[in-house]
């Protein structure tokens, strides 16, 4: 040993022992002269003990090595030398690299051997990929973990050899042998080393191609993508990276820096020079159907602004010969090429008009990219699974490609491929999602009109159509594929013809097969949500069957009306979800359908709905059975009746439409809000009640069980304050008609009309002051009197509105005309008990009334006129301030102003305008009955007073009242009137008093309500004895349903409160002409 060296270790002859205070903490490995060994001393047999002690062996070789450094040379001995870097291949170091035993270490310890050494670092860096070329990519790790400590290092002590360039020459050496491993390499070298990043990036042309696309290991190829994904200096670009095959692009709109926008698109030409090289790689037979997935799916995660796909532009021929004929045609189920493509190709094309064009304006690729092979194998979920990757891409091309070109657009509508799809591909919406919505975009392209079309154009969206509807009413299974059906149906079914053309091919019974799987669903499947393809499949029926109503006529249309023999059970499912479990969509959406069905066939429906809704109503009145609340059912509180989640639907399909007394909160007026909600919730059912009777009485069908049903329905409605029974009755009332006559006797047999009077008189009274109400109990009130109220209780009734009328005077003063409101609800409750009190004078005369009733009118009749001259004077006042105030505009903006001012209320309603019109004679143009259709009622009257004419026109509404209530009160039974001379002629007295008033009215009271046959004007339109075979004149009527029941929940404003006072001025004027006639009207005493 030379002087002063260091005696190294043979690595055969240690043994553990203490580290000497210099060595801070690490045993250390000393020599032994002799075999014999103390017995306390660790043998390395001890396999456990094996791994620390070489890893310490390493850190004081390391250590020993560096401490023998004299300037530029290391004092080592020839034989610690040779220990070391001895032998081929560098066996010490070789070794302990392979196991991995302190490779940290080893680095460092390689770092003093070849310091000032540049040949031994160039030896030992060929070791290494000698090494990694020999060994299996899982032995190699060691190695390459040793290389990017050598990479890492930078700076350092001087006469250190460049680590990373010796590295760099010689990876190209071995990366033949282990690709993968070398390219993982590189991406994780590339982003720390810029020498690493600038030697990738100049020498792309070397491996791009080889090894992204040539190599045929797919793990290869993803390595090379991710290299070249390394290459991009941004965080984000690089993290978002994946190798996926969604049409979702994560980059798009990415900021990227200056400087990383230039590499991105160094890497992106470079891949884009490739696509005419790519076609060597896509014959499957060779090449199978993957190795170009990787590549197009690298370059739509560059495509992160339109100037990437611009960049494309001029490379668009060598993507169409890549796609036609080698990937387009081959008949291969799965050729994850053609998805890859397909995907780059629809991301290029999007926002980018540019790029659609170059397919549009070229013949050949317009005349060929519809020929696509695809197989529709649906129980191969590898097929399944590629369809609905690739399919999206291909048709949202078409969608993009038609939207720009309408001749492209008519030649892809007529090509058997798309036919084909329609018919294979949409009828699996769960399997594929995506191509699906892309087939229907393109489906409403194809049926899409412009202004411009020529007639043949036309005609070929009439030959589209109706090939497609006739496609799908053919292979659609109703009972599994609604939601198909929903989405076609939506886009195809536009005219009459088209909607005929499901009727004539079987289209009613495939949609009922799809509402009864809908129905069934809906209560049974917890986890389903079918809502919404209900109400769209019952929109879908209600426009078939409006289109089927005008051509009753025709045998075709009876004949496929007969065939749908399901008609009658579907109507009875219809009825089971109008309940509060349904929201009002589905509720409105099923009895829209129901109103259809009865206008169809009246008859049929008739026959079988009626005693169906009868029993129903029945058993809810007449039972104890607790009736269940679902969600929608109106509250005033916000928290439903809901006891849990499986209260959502209701225990069993069940029809409860059923408003119960008790199951009313508060009284009309009291809640505005309240009294909405109600309304939105009866008033379309009530209207569908309200049908039914119409229909039946064209058809002469009016049957005792509807007429229980009529009035049951009428009374449970009486919160709602709605007049359609009433007004239905008055006509019937007044009509001459022997049927009308036997309806009129069989309703006021029913003990339910009664009581429906006598909650009107009790606990209803603004009720009233509907106009139409008010005449009804004209006509009703003396033929039911006897069954209503005996003798005393009218007595008593008459002197509780005596003192109602009174008290409530002293809340209307005059001096109050700044409460508009107050005055107005005042004025209300005072004009409805003056109208009872008039009604229940014409059935019964008391004996005596409160002397002070008449002062009491009187006084209340000044005040209200001086009310209503200061609130003139008010409005005059006002519209001189505007007239003045736009004398400086021009003649238009003044026209358009007055003609505001004129008409402010036009689409509300006074609190005094009858129930909005029921039905309509041909000549009105709007109505409020129902939201689609209504039946024409008998053109004999008119309609009541709107709140613009109501203050005009009341005079003669109360004179007609008046006259009403004196005809009625001079004909009650003759037990009353016997009671003396003196009260007939007092009546007489009293009817001659009116008879001027009734000479000048009764021209207007025959146009309000005449009294001609109920039949007149539908005698000539309709035959009522063939009502099956005969179509019923509908009018489709634009309804407000605030400005039709604004008036039953107290909204008034400034003209309707004028209107309010005045017609309140003139109630009482007629209630003192008529009290001041009664015998004994100065006694004090009670009747």
């Amino acid at each position: 040993m030379m002087a002063g060296s260091i005696q190294l270790p043979n690595p055969s002859q240690l043994r553990l022992c203490e580290m000497p205070p210099e060595l801070a903490g690490a045993p250390v490995w000393l020599t032994l002269e002799e075999e014999e060994e103390e017995e306390d001393i660790l043998s390395l047999a001890e396999e456990k003990y094996r791994p620390a002690a070489l890893e310490k062996m390493i850190a004081l070789i390391a250590l020993l090595v560096e401490q023998s450094r004299s300037e530029r040379h290391l004092t080592l001995s020839q034989n610690d030398m040779a220990a070391l870097t001895g032998g081929k291949g560098f066996p010490f170091l070789f070794q302990h690299i392979r196991d991995g035993i302190n490779i940290r270490q080893t680095c460092n310890l390689i770092f003093s051997l070849c310091r000032y050494n540049n040949r031994l670092a160039e030896h030992i860096v060929s070791m290494l990929f000698t090494s990694i070329a020999k060994l299996t990519p899982e032995a190699a790790n060691p190695f390459f973990k040793l290389l990017t400590m050598l990479m890492e290092f930078a700076g350092g002590p001087p006469g250190m050899p460049s680590f990373a360039s010796c590295i760099l020459q010689r990876i190209w050496e071995v990366i033949e042998y282990n690709p993968s491993q070398c390219l993982d390499w590189l991406a994780v070298q590339t982003p720390r080393n810029k020498l690493s990043h600038s030697w990738v990036l100049q020498n792309m042309e070397n491996w791009v191609e080889r090894f992204l696309l040539a190599h045929n290991y797919p793990r290869v190829r993803t390595s090379a993508a991710y290299l070249l994904v390394s290459l991009i200096p941004s965080n984000s670009f690089r993290q978002m990276f994946r190798s996926t095959r969604s049409l979702h692009i994560p980059t798009r709109d990415l900021p990227l820096s200056p400087d990383t926008t230039v590499v991105l698109h160094q890497v992106y030409n470079v891949l884009l020079g490739l696509l005419s090289r790519a076609k060597l790689y896509v014959d499957a037979v060779v090449h199978g159907t993957t190795k170009l997935v990787q590549y197009f799916s690298f370059m739509t995660y560059c495509l992160i602004s339109k100037t990437e796909k611009l960049m494309f532009s001029s490379y668009f021929m060598d993507l169409w010969n890549l796609f036609q004929p080698k990937l387009s045609e081959p008949a291969i189920a799965t050729n994850h090429n053609k998805q890859a493509l397909l995907s780059f190709w629809y991301n290029v094309c999007v926002d980018c008009p540019e790029n659609v064009r170059l397919i549009v304006q070229n013949p050949v690729v317009t005349k060929n990219i519809a020929f696509n092979y695809i197989l529709a194998d649906h129980d191969d979920q590898d097929v399944v699974l590629f369809n609905r990757g690739m399919l999206p891409a291909y048709y949202g091309i078409l969608r993009m490609c038609c939207e720009q070109s309408p001749a492209f657009t008519r030649q892809l509508a007529s090509h058997q491929n798309i036919q084909w799809a329609f018919k294979n591909l949409t009828p699996h919406a769960s399997q594929y999602p995506g191509a699906v919505e892309e087939l229907f975009n393109l489906m409403q392209l194809f049926v899409a009109q412009r202004p411009d079309m020529r007639e043949e154009e036309l005609e070929d969206i009439k030959q589209f159509k109706k090939t497609t509807i006739s496609c799908y009413l053919r292979c659609l299974d109703g009972r599994s594929c609604w939601t198909t059906l929903i989405s076609a149906f939506r886009i195809l079914l536009e005219t009459d013809e088209d909607r005929l053309l499901v009727v004539f091919n079987r289209g009613l019974i495939l949609m009922t097969e799809s509402f009864n799987t809908l129905h069934m669903m809906y209560h049974e499947a917890t986890a389903c949500h079918v809502t919404g393809d209900l109400v769209e499949l019952l929109s879908i029926f209600l426009s078939v069957l409006k289109a089927t109503r005008p051509y009753l006529q025709r045998k075709d249309v009876k004949q496929a009306l007969i065939q749908w023999q399901e008609r009658i059970e579907f109507a009875h499912k219809l009825l089971t979800l109008l309940n509060s479990y349904s929201p009002p969509e589905l509720r409105n959406a099923c009895i829209d359908v129901l109103k259809e069905l009865v206008l169809l066939s009246p008859h049929d429906f008739l026959h079988t709905l009626v005693p169906f809704l009868q029993h129903n109503h029945c058993t809810y009145h007449h039972s104890n059975i607790p009736m269940s609340f679902g969600p929608y059912f109106p509250c005033r509180e916000n928290i439903k009746l809901m006891g849990g989640k499986n209260n959502i639907r209701p225990p069993r399909p069940e029809l409860n439409m059923c408003l119960l007394p008790s199951m009313v909160e508060t009284s009309q007026g009291k809640d505005e809000v309240y009294d909405r909600m109600l309304l939105d919730y009866f008033l379309s059912y009530h209207q569908f009640i309200h049908l039914l009777c119409r229909v039946a009485i064209n058809c002469e069908k009016f049957t005792e069980t509807l007429i229980k049903l009529s009035v049951l329905i009428a009374y449970e409605g009486l919160p709602l304050h709605l007049a359609l029974f009433p007004k239905l009755w008055t006509e019937l009332c007044q009509s001459q008609s022997p049927m009308a006559k036997n309806c009129v006797t069989l309703l006021c047999e029913d003990p339910a009309f009664a009581e429906y009077i006598k909650c009107i008189l009790m606990d209803e009274r603004t009720f009233l002051n509907n106009n139409v109400v008010y005449t009804f109990l004209t006509c009703f009130l003396l033929k039911v009197q006897s069954q209503v109220l005996s003798g005393s209780s009218c007595a008593n009734l008459i002197n509780i509105l005596v003192t109602n009328l009174i008290n409530e005077y002293h809340n209307l003063e005059s001096e109050l005309t700044s409460q508009r409101v107050e005055v107005c609800k005042t004025s209300i409750i005072l004009n409805a008990d003056l109208r009872a009190f008039i009604l229940m004078l014409s059935v019964h005369t008391p004996k005596q009334l409160d002397p002070a009733l008449i002062p009491t009118l009187q006084d209340l009749l000044n005040k209200c006129r001086t009310c209503l001259q200061q609130r003139n004077a008010q409005e005059r006042e006002a519209k001189e301030r505007k007239s003045k105030e736009d004398e400086g505009a021009t003649p238009v903006k003044r026209r358009r102003v007055n003609s505001d001012e004129d008409h402010p209320l036009e689409s509300c309603s006074g609190d005094l305008k009858s129930e909005p019109r029921e039905a309509l004679t041909p000549a009105s143009t709007s109505d409020t009955e129902t939201r689609d259709s209504s039946v024409i009622d008998p053109g004999t009257e008119q309609d009541p007073p709107t709140p613009e004419n109501v203050s005009v026109k009341e005079d003669k509404m109360e004179s007609i009242s008046l006259v009403s209530e004196n005809a009625v009160f001079c004909s009650r039974p003759s037990e009353e009137q016997g009671e003396g001379e003196s009260k007939i002629e007092e009546c007489k007295d009293v009817k001659e008093e009116m008879q001027g008033i009734k000479t000048s009215s009764v021209a207007e009271e025959d146009s309000e309500f005449p009294s001609t046959s109920v039949f007149a004007s539908l005698s000539d339109m309709v035959d009522l004895r063939g009502c099956d075979n005969q179509t019923l004149l509908l009018q489709d009527p634009e309804t407000s349903l605030t400005a039709s029941c604004a008036h039953s929940r107290g909204l008034f404003n400034f003209m309707q409160q004028h209107d309010i006072l005045d017609t309140l001025c003139r109630t009482i004027e007629s209630t003192i002409s008529v009290v001041t006639k009664l015998p004994g009207k100065g006694n004090r005493a009670a009747s």
